[in-house]
């Protein structure tokens, strides 16, 4: 899942904010995966490939 915000200020606003911290733990209990903050990535951007490369570079569990 991808997730745009206007600007790292306004993602760390809705990271911090009452409503997010009060479902994160249902995420965190039901989803497997990572949160990557990116700025300045350009209009039309797909980072299906930057993911799977940042996962094929993580050790082995």
């Amino acid at each position: 899942m991808v997730i745009g915000f206007p600007g790292i200020a306004e993602t760390r606003a809705w990271w911090d904010s009452p409503a997010y911290r009060e479902i994160a733990p249902l995420r965190s209990r039901h989803i497997e995966g990572d949160i990557i903050l990116v700025e300045g990535v350009p209009e039309g951007y797909d980072p299906t490939a930057t993911a799977r490369a940042m996962r094929e570079a993580l050790p082995a569990e």
